[in-house]
C-alpha cells in the first residue's frame, strides 16, 4: 500500500530481481540476492502485470509460454482466470491466434491471459501489480480469492479492497514518507474500516 509515487512498484521490482543496480543489500533467508542464480529464481516466480506483453501466437502459447504445461493445469488456469467464456466464443479456442501484443483483445482479456499464464506456471512466488484492475468487481474478487488459495507466496500491489477477501493476506506493507511499515493484514484492514 502507499500513495502514487511512494515506491510500491520499485520495491516489487527489487524483490522480483528486475533491478540489479541498487545500493545496499536484499536478502531472502539470509542469502544475498546477488548470490542467487537469476535463472533458478525466474524458474520459480511468475508475474501478473497491468500491462502484459503478448506474443503474436496462439492463446495456448501465450498462457504456457512455450513450456510443457499439462492439460489439467492449463484448464484450471483458464477456469480460475475467467477465460472460459472468451475461449468458447472463439472458433479456434485455445488455438486462436492473437495479433501483435494482443491488439485484438480488450484490457480485461489481456489481463485474464496474464493471470492464466501465472497460474499455469504453478510458481512458488507470484508477483502481482494491479492484477485485477481491468476486471469487473465480481471477477476481480473471485480471482483475488484464487490468488490466496494458491500454494504460493503472493506479493501484490492493489488499489482495490475486496471486503472479506483482501484481509486474508498475511501482511500489509505500507510505504509512507520513504519508510516501510509492516502490519498484520487483519489488524490493518480492521483499523481502516473503523476510520
Amino acid at each position: 500500500k502507499g500513495v502514487s509515487g511512494a515506491g510500491k512498484t520499485t520495491l516489487m521490482n527489487l524483490l522480483a530481481m528486475v533491478y540489479d543496480d541498487y545500493e545496499g543489500t536484499i536478502t531472502a533467508d539470509r542469502v544475498d540476492y546477488r548470490d542467487i542464480s537469476e535463472k533458478s529464481f525466474h524458474e520459480k516466480v511468475a508475474f501478473i502485470y497491468q500491462d502484459v506483453f503478448l506474443f503474436e501466437d496462439t492463446v495456448r502459447n501465450n498462457i504456457a509460454l512455450y513450456q510443457d504445461v499439462s492439460e489439467e493445469r492449463l484448464n484450471y488456469a483458464i477456469k480460475v482466470s475467467g477465460l472460459e467464456q472468451f475461449l468458447e466464443e472463439r472458433k479456434d479456442g485455445l488455438n486462436e491466434r492473437l495479433s501483435e501484443n494482443g491488439k485484438n483483445l480488450s484490457g480485461g482479456q489481456r489481463q485474464r491471459i496474464s493471470i492464466a499464464r501465472a497460474i499455469a506456471k504453478n510458481a512458488e512466488i507470484l508477483f502481482i501489480d494491479e492484477g485485477t484492475s481491468s476486471l469487473n468487481e465480481e471477477l476481480g474478487r473471485e480471482i483475488e480469492k484464487t490468488f490466496l488459495e494458491l500454494d504460493s507466496t503472493v506479493i501484490a500491489i492493489s488499489h482495490r479492497y475486496y471486503e472479506g477477501v483482501t484481509e486474508n493476506y498475511d501482511y500489509v506493507i505500507e510505504l509512507k514518507n520513504g519508510r516501510v511499515h509492516c502490519f498484520p493484514a487483519r489488524d490493518y484492514f480492521e483499523e481502516m474500516i473503523t476510520w
